[in-house]
């Protein structure tokens, strides 16, 4: 697949600038439309009348949301502009931070968000943004750490494989970003779901692979200790910049259920992390 539409979370965290950036490079690389949104965090459902009808704090309060959420949208015009990319619009959305957004990635090929930073302010303290992307809005999503640096995927990309749907879909839609990383490691733990022991399906994805151009090398460990940890740690010793992983879970009314690995990456991610559930 080609991306052809971007979506950036623009918030008013510290990381928001970084994470703007990395979406910039990545529409300027693929011709693509880059679409900032700022949600408010004020609910579609509160109308003119009710915050007239109300208590004067709430109307203050969500004014107060609104003038941040316009502020951020300036600076993103601003860098955008300065940048040059030469198709993109910015979208002030008065919803909840979660549910504007995921109905908005829907309508975009890739969702580039912030790791949930619990030092943000206002409405970007949400934790939970990209678990409910990834498991509401039937998109991938390109999570960027909240710790500073000048992100770049160019560099060398590792794939989580098990060879589940999640992690296919993954793949998938990373496939952009590995033909124009400096190399891609395969890497699994275990058996992969549903083949023979003595399958290699690493092995297996890299010939995949190879045939949409990428040239990827193949690895396979034994399933002990954290996995999350283990690819963490295999990240940091290949100096990777981008990992691909699929994303596992389930929604509840307003809860949302990770599993384990994925759980540990979006708490400890130190690297870009591209999702599919």
């Amino acid at each position: 697949m080609d991306y052809k539409t971007l979506l950036v979370h623009i918030g008013t965290d510290p990381a928001a600038e970084a994470r703007l950036r990395l979406a910039i490079g990545l529409a300027r690389a693929a011709d693509a439309r880059l679409v900032g949104s700022a949600v408010t965090g004020v609910s579609h459902f509160v109308t003119a009348g009710m915050l007239a009808a109300g208590d004067s704090r709430l109307a203050d309060r969500c004014a107060a949301l609104r003038r941040d959420a316009a502020a951020a949208l300036r600076r993103f015009e601003a860098i955008v502009r300065t940048e040059g990319l030469a198709s993109f619009e910015s979208r002030l959305v008065d919803d909840d931070v979660d549910g504007g957004m995921a109905l908005q990635a829907r309508y975009c090929d890739l969702a580039v968000v912030g790791q949930a930073d619990p030092a943000a302010p206002g409405p970007d303290r949400r934790a939970d943004l990209p678990e409910y992307l990834l498991l509401a809005s039937g998109r991938p999503v390109l999570v960027v750490p909240y710790a500073s640096g000048a992100w770049r995927l160019d560099g060398e990309a590792l794939v989580a494989w098990d060879g589940s749907p999640e992690a296919t879909r993954a793949v998938t839609a990373a496939l952009p970003l590995l033909r124009a990383a400096r190399g891609t490691t395969v890497i699994g733990f275990g058996d992969a779901a549903g083949e023979a022991p003595d399958a290699n399906p690493c092995a297996r994805l890299a010939a995949w692979l190879a045939r949409h151009g990428i040239a990827a090398r193949a690895g396979q460990r034994a399933a002990t200790g954290d996995v999350g940890e283990a690819l963490l740690s295999a990240a940091a010793d290949m100096d990777a910049g981008l990992l691909v992983m699929g994303g596992y879970g389930h929604a509840r009314y307003r809860e949302l259920v990770l599993g384990g690995v994925t759980a540990t990456i979006l708490r400890a991610m130190t690297l870009p992390v591209l999702l599919a559930h």
